[in-house]
């Protein structure tokens, strides 16, 4: 028999077919087409009837509860498992190198290119390492004690420079000093330096003020503090008895005067005697050990104690030195500093080797987390009333979070590869997102399983297919709107808002997949073996529940009401309940489908009968009042600013950290931390940098690439000697207009040391006195300093080249000849040593000695300093002789220090190291020089926070670098000038529009992904606006609450749109899938269909929420209260603007729905369809008949139908029409 009933005809005959059979087959056909493109036309969801026939998988699932709950929990267990495995394997699954970054920096922009350039070539060039050190000589990692008078909130009161406030200073100073085991970490201070290592055992100084006498090292040999106290001590006063008398005496040395003030307020002068502050620093010393501790080898240790430069003391020996010294720090002084620093009035700040109170906040701010966490447990087990869904949702939860960090750190597609490497802080704090936004999804899912329950199915794999067709349909949407909001954020030019979104919008994903698939199952396993059922718990739940049901005023009740009771949980909108048809098999699916139950919810009826109703009543006030305050806030918004990022922000004010980076930044001279401008030559100045083969996201500031010198660079050319020295000529004495210092500008070259030549203030005519004049600047220049040495001789004979030695030549060095030529003589050449013969420079000055060498002698005697300046002379001269000929050995950095080291006042012969850099050879041996470095001191401070300022200064360098570079005849060497910060300055700048355009493409997203599942352009439309509303609002409360849009607020803007879409979607979907006629019924079914969910959804978010506020760390406090503020306007707009808006212009009928536009185009197809299908139905029920002959198939194929009728029983001239 044929699926009708009716009988097969026998093989070779054809049935009879009637006129009724042929014309039911076409309408069959035409009613098949015409439901499915009225469906397409009219844009109707296409969700399933209750009693539709389920799919296999919801009979498996109901059949098989138990087995499909726990295969999909070993699946979610497995990216937990997966991730353990991964770790032990040694893949570092979750990599948390980058943990406390925040990733906002742009590795392809130029600044940061020439920062990171001159990072690593300094560090590349490294031959010109300091030569093997005494133990402990070099003075590093102090312990900063800063003495403050006075609240830190009044920055004018207060004067700690007053005996009393010395005296504490001092008494500090000696607590540290006195500290079992500093003695074996103090700096040392020696009289002879390596390899005879002598130390200054407390030596007496002449103070001049009568008979006193001071020491700049202890008796053991640990070098003093260097505080206001070591200058006291200096001048005579070391009881602080005449202090208006010894700062008369400091300030006449202009030196120690500005070393002295740079420990005081800013304000501090000579006339205004008062200082709020003071500042006090104990070194710590490096290299811990002798020289022999860390070379074993004799051979090679032997060549250190010659003088060769041979590195020995490495990173990991520094790494492992610091963190003893760390440890040994915190271990001995931190709780007494957190003791001194509560005391008042003269409290104590401090910071020492290893101090990093963030991290360690971090750490114990993040259980606040954990404290989150709980209370949305504890809110979803009182709505649901199930531990057992609770603890599952959960656990769903926690394991999306590993299923997404999972694709994200191996399968997501980056232009280097798979998957990123970079996971920070906030990729962790997408836990507390997942969380509000899981547990929304648990709350829609459980709503509507609920809601069901009035309902009459078949069976409960129908029951859940009707769920399933409409809770996954608004999870989908909602979803997928907060993920595309998320992944807006992929073209930001920060790796850390980018990563971010990245892992956001997959986290999302994960936990939507895993809310449809296992979820449905725990709540079949629940409904089946848990509900209905006694605990032992019950009684105790019973007394507990009216309590919580009063904490949690919007909660669910999950109590069965009474049977008469006929208030459904959720008006089903879309179709009515049918009832169980007499055939039904009740024991459908092995499960007996228990009998429609009615639940007393307090909610949907509050949104039904008390709600909806004050909507209708008072929308006019309320879309008034709403809009009103929007624009009160968007005028907030115009007003917003951005902000730089400032270290102490992340610590609230009453933290010693926050005070004492503070003082730093703000309160102490420019001077003690100056902004430089590094002109530098030796590196390609278009592209400094190589970072090929380095993925962005493994881009580390300050590190990452590689250099690209600039292999034309040659400083043995005179020609290249004299651009260098007359560029830092012009810089410090005639710089061009834009660089030097105007009141309009705001900045410039600073105007420091005036008559200076060298950058130091050793040789300026006035000891600095004058640095308020702009005729001179601060500029850095080796060739300049090389000069004041090498510049002792005058002419002779100036046409001869003939040159003596300067009468005063023992102020400077002990020159190497009384006399010397120069050939050619600089006189016959053009200026740049250019030959007027042949119009080219010079290659080479050759000098010649006309007397014999003077032994001990440290310094030539001519500049710029010429190629050939081997001396044959050298032959007979004694060992003690330091400047001989060097053969481009390593040697050569030892000599140059040895050369400056004769007369320098302080002893310190290594400044030069910051200047010009070497490049060895595989061997380890002097190739060439390859880098240097013209430092330039601007007006700036280095935590100069006003981008605008830095980059209109650091475009001026811009433009002077390439005037510098136009010309390669006359500058034969490319400059490339590196302003410090400025890679800082341009992310700032980036903010606020990378913000902006992410917040506006989010927008766009969820706007498409309503109106696909909406359907409505009107509604979408509606929705849309509320999100951007409630977007403009929060960033109006930025500015109220005096954030500025820094970094912080920059990351979080990203999840803004992220966390207010949902509940307007929520309902706006509801509000479509209303089948109610007016306005007011269906916003009514949108609220009591949704509203409970939305609500639920937002009190588990602002719970979890609170705890944040109880953080130390403000960018946590900032969280809570962003995500606080976002979910309550997204609550308060959601249920209050929108549904008023919709109660006004919400879409009737067709009015709106995207099928409007394209119906046109489907009705024509629906019509030609039809017209072939019943041509179709026609011939093949001809076929049956036989009426159609062998010969027209032909004729068929070409559209040419002709249909002839067989003869049959009927009367004469009837047939088939």
């Amino acid at each position: 028999p044929c699926s009708d009933g009716r009988m097969e005809a026998p093989v070779g005959q054809h049935p009879a077919v009637s006129d009724d059979a042929m014309v039911e087959e076409v309408e069959d056909r035409s009613t098949m087409f015409s439901t499915a493109y009225t469906q397409i036309v009219h844009g109707e969801h296409n969700r399933k009837e209750e009693n539709s026939d389920a799919a296999g998988v919801f009979k498996f699932a109901t059949t098989f509860r138990c087995t499909a709950c726990c295969t999909l929990f070993f699946v979610n267990f497995l990216w937990l498992i997966l991730t353990i495995a991964l770790a032990f394997g040694g893949l570092n699954p979750i990599n948390d190198d980058h943990i406390g970054e925040v990733g906002l920096y742009i590795p392809d922009d130029p600044y940061q290119q020439r920062a990171n350039a001159y990072e690593v070539a300094k560090d590349e060039a490294d031959l010109t390492l300091t030569p093997a050190k005494c133990a402990r000589e070099d003075s590093s990692n102090p312990i900063t004690i800063m003495m403050m008078k006075g609240r830190f909130e009044k920055e004018g009161n207060g004067n700690a420079l007053t005996q009393s406030g010395l005296q504490t200073l001092r008494d500090r100073e000696n607590h540290i000093m006195d500290e079992a085991g500093w003695e074996d970490r103090c700096s040392l201070v020696y009289t002879q330096s390596y390899p005879d290592c002598t130390l200054d055992l407390g030596t007496e100084y002449p103070t001049g003020v009568g008979n006193a006498t001071f020491s700049s090292a202890t008796a053991d040999g640990c070098q003093k503090p260097f505080s206001p106290v070591f200058f006291f001590e200096k001048y005579g006063d070391p009881d602080f008895e005449d202090i208006p008398g010894t700062l008369a005496r400091i300030e006449a040395n202009t030196v120690d005067w500005l070393s002295f003030t740079d420990m005081l307020h800013k304000d501090f002068t000579i006339n205004n005697r008062r200082s709020k502050i003071m500042i006090s620093q104990v070194y710590a010393g490096t290299p811990r050990h002798p020289v022999e501790f860390y070379v074993k080898d004799e051979s090679k240790l032997a060549r250190i104690q010659e003088g060769f430069a041979i590195s020995y003391y490495d990173n990991k020996h520094k790494t492992n030195e610091l963190e003893h010294l760390e440890n040994w720090c915190d271990d001995k002084f931190a709780t007494w500093f957190d003791n001194q620093f509560t005391k008042t009035p003269l409290r104590t700040l401090y910071s020492f080797p290893g101090y990093d109170p963030v991290s360690d906040t971090v750490i114990s701010d993040l259980t606040l987390l954990m404290v989150s966490i709980l209370l949305v447990i504890l809110y979803m087990w009182a709505y649901t009333g199930s531990l057992f869904v609770t603890v599952a949702g959960i656990f769903q939860i926690l394991m999306s979070f590993f299923g997404a960090n999972l694709l994200y750190r191996y399968c997501w597609p980056t232009s280097y590869g798979l998957g990123y490497n970079f996971f920070t802080l906030f990729c962790a704090l997408s836990l507390f997102i997942i969380m509000g936004i899981g547990a929304d999804d648990i709350f829609v899912y459980w709503d509507t399983w609920n809601g069901s329950a009035t309902h009459k199915y078949k069976s409960v794999a129908h029951r859940m297919s009707h769920v399933y067709s409409h809770a996954c349909v608004a999870m989908a949407v909602t979803s997928a709107t907060t993920v595309l909001a998320f992944l807006s954020n992929i073209g930001s030019p920060f790796i850390g808002i980018a990563t971010f979104g990245v892992f956001s919008a997959l986290l999302v994903t994960v936990n939507y997949c895993a809310v449809i698939t296992f979820l449905p199952c725990v709540v079949l396993v629940y409904d089946k073996h848990f509900d209905h059922r006694k605990y032992w718990w019950d009684p105790c739940w019973q007394r507990c529940k009216p309590a919580l049901l009063k904490c949690f005023a919007a909660m669910r009740c999950c109590r069965r009401a009474p049977a008469s009771t006929d208030v459904p949980l959720v008006v089903d909108t879309t179709d009515e309940a049918k009832p169980i048809p007499d055939d039904v098999d009740k024991d459908n699916n092995g499960d007996d489908e228990k009998q429609p139950k009615d639940y007393e919810d307090p909610l949907p009826i509050f949104f039904r009968d008390k709600y909806a109703p004050f909507l209708v009543k008072h929308a006019k006030w309320i879309l008034g009042i709403l809009i009103a305050f929007w624009a009160v806030f968007l005028a907030f918004a115009c007003l917003l600013e951005v902000t730089p990022f400032k270290l102490f922000e992340l610590l609230p004010s009453t933290h010693n950290f926050h005070q004492y980076t503070f003082i730093t930044e703000e309160w102490r001279p420019t001077s003690s931390s100056p902004l430089y401008v590094h002109v530098l030559y030796g590196l390609e100045h278009r592209t400094p940098l190589n970072t090929h083969g380095i993925a962005t996201q493994n881009f580390v500031e300050g590190e990452s690439g590689s250099p690209e010198w600039d292999t034309s660079f040659d400083l043995d050319s005179i020609a290249a000697q004299i651009q260098l020295h007359q560029v830092a000529e012009e810089l410090a004495f005639t710089p061009r207009r834009g660089l030097k210092i105007d009141q309009k500008s705001g900045y410039g070259i600073n105007q420091q040391l005036e008559g200076s030549t060298t950058g130091s203030l050793e040789d300026t005519p006035d000891g600095g006195a004058s640095s308020s004049l702009q005729s001179a600047y601060g500029v850095q220049s080796f060739f300049h300093a090389l000069e004041q040495w090498e510049n002792v001789s005058v002419v002779v004979d100036e046409a001869a080249g003939s040159y003596k030695l300067r009468e005063s030549f023992q102020s400077s060095c002990k020159p190497c000849f009384q006399t010397f030529t120069i050939d050619p003589a600089p006189s016959s050449l053009l200026p740049g040593y250019v030959d007027p013969d042949t119009d080219t420079p010079i290659e080479t000055l050759t000098q010649d000695a006309t007397s014999d060498l003077i032994d001990d002698c440290q310094c030539y005697g001519f500049f710029p300093i010429p190629t050939e300046v081997c001396l044959h002379e050298t032959r007979n001269v004694s060992e003690d002789t330091l400047f001989k000929c060097s053969d481009n050995d390593e040697n050569v950095p030892s000599q140059i220090e040895t050369f400056l080291r004769a007369g320098s006042t302080d002893n310190d012969a290594t400044w030069w190291t910051d200047f010009v850099f070497a490049l060895a050879d595989d061997f380890g041996r002097y190739e060439r020089m390859a880098l240097y470095d013209i430092q330039v001191q601007t007006t700036l401070s280095s935590f100069e926070g006003d981008f605008k300022l830095g980059l209109r200064m650091a475009k001026k360098w811009d433009d002077w670098m390439d005037d510098q570079n136009r010309d390669p005849d006359s500058k034969p060497l490319r400059v490339m000038a590196y302003v410090e910060g400025s890679e800082g300055w341009v992310i700032t700048s980036l903010l606020v529009p990378s913000g902006v355009q992410n917040m506006l493409l989010s927008l766009f997203l969820a706007w498409l992904v309503l109106v696909f599942s909406t359907g409505n352009l009107i509604t979408s439309s509606l929705a849309t606006i509320t999100i951007g509303m409630i977007c403009t609002i929060v960033l109006g409360f930025i500015q109220v609450l005096g954030w500025g849009l820094g970094p912080l607020e920059s990351i979080l803007i990203v999840i803004v749109v992220g966390f207010s879409v949902d509940y307007t979607v929520h309902l706006a979907d509801s509000f479509m899938g209303s089948k109610s006629l007016t306005r007011v019924d269906k916003v009514t079914d949108a609220l009591v269909h949704t509203g409970s969910s939305v609500l639920s959804g937002a009190i588990s978010t602002i719970g979890a929420s609170i705890p944040m506020f109880g953080a130390e760390i403000i960018f946590f406090v900032k969280f809570g209260a962003f995500v606080f503020l976002t979910i309550a306007l997204s609550l308060l707009y959601s249920l209050g603007f929108f549904c008023t808006l919709l109660l006004f212009v919400g879409p009737l009928g067709k009015t709106g729905n995207l099928s409007n536009y394209y119906s046109g185009i489907v009705e024509s197809m629906h019509k030609h369809i039809l017209e072939l299908e019943e041509e179709q139905a026609l011939i093949n029920a001809s076929r049956r008949m036989g009426t159609i002959k062998e010969g027209d198939e032909d004729d068929e194929e070409e559209g040419d139908i002709g249909i002839e009728l067989a003869p049959n029983n009927t009367e004469e001239g009837s047939g088939v029409t």
